[in-house]
């Protein structure tokens, strides 16, 4: 039965790491910098992610990352993280609001890491 139980462990795990892999390869550096600005905060638990107000955020990305995206653009971003649920979007808010999914912390600091890590851009991290 331990063994059963060792094998399924592996199994998850494995899967959880091809799992990670693939949203590495498929996301993008637009992508990714989205994702660190939730997730990546550099502060310790439980402040170690950051909701976001879009238009606030879409200016910091334009202003500070010198992001050349227009508004529905990177609003279509937003909603694509969504969509892979990496994001969350918060219902009836006015500005639309965005936050990190509660939970998903570690998965998704993961794929920010293998990203960095795949195309050799560690100076970003």
């Amino acid at each position: 039965m331990e063994v059963l139980n060792q094998i399924e462990k592996q199994l998850e795990q494995d899967t959880l790491l091809q799992e990670i892999s693939s949203f590495a390869e498929r996301l993008d550096f637009l992508d990714i910098q989205i994702l660190r600005k939730f997730y990546v905060t550099n502060k310790p638990f439980p402040n170690d992610t950051k909701p976001w107000c879009f238009p606030i955020l879409y200016h910091e990305m334009k202003t500070k990352h010198k992001m050349k995206l227009g508004l529905e653009g990177f609003r279509k971003r937003l909603d694509n993280l969504v969509k892979l649920k990496l994001l969350v979007k918060i219902k009836h808010s006015n500005p639309v609001n965005y936050m990190p999914v509660e939970g998903k912390e570690k998965f998704v600091r993961l794929i920010i890491t293998k990203f960095f890590l795949i195309h050799g851009i560690t100076k970003f991290f």
